[in-house]
């Protein structure tokens, strides 16, 4: 069976960044199921997927802003060094979390200490940066009414 939109996929997968810069998460592999056409996957895997056979292999190259990131500056915000939940030192580029009002960490990425203040970019970690995708389709089946109808329920998830 091939790829097409209301099929349920079950893929395999890596992604690495195509710079050198430091990336602390990890790059696969990754397996995961998903529901095509219904805002899931990001749009130029799942265009790169549709019409593949189970056992087929696609490379894509996803260019910076494809997480669907804002590249302007407007994110950068001032933080207390009191107010980061690890301790430092906090260097140019390191992941690092605040607490917001719903008591839930936000991460950010680290863009400067200027003493007790740290200058955060809250943008998608992602932003600003090319990846390349391996994916391999393990499985492809018709996805069920049910998984239809939650997906139309809870929207898309990047």
């Amino acid at each position: 069976m091939k790829v097409q939109p209301h099929c349920s996929v079950t893929l395999h997968y890596t992604m690495e960044p195509e710079d050198d810069a430091p990336f602390p998460f990890p790059t696969g592999p990754f397996r995961m199921e998903c529901l095509i056409g219904h805002g899931v996957l990001l749009p130029a895997l799942e265009e790169a997927l549709l019409g593949r056979n189970e056992g087929e292999t696609v490379e894509v190259l996803l260019p910076p802003g494809a997480f669907g990131q804002d590249s302007s500056p407007k994110r950068l915000v001032p933080l207390s060094v009191e107010d980061i939940a690890e301790h430092g030192p906090h260097e140019p580029g390191a992941i690092r979390h605040i607490m917001d009002a719903q008591r839930r960490l936000q991460p950010f990425r680290v863009v400067k200490q200027d003493g007790r203040l740290v200058w955060a970019d809250f943008r998608h970690p992602f932003a600003d940066r090319s990846f390349r995708f391996r994916v391999r389709v393990e499985k492809v089946r018709w996805a069920t009414l049910d998984e239809i109808k939650n997906a139309a329920r809870h929207g898309a998830h990047h």
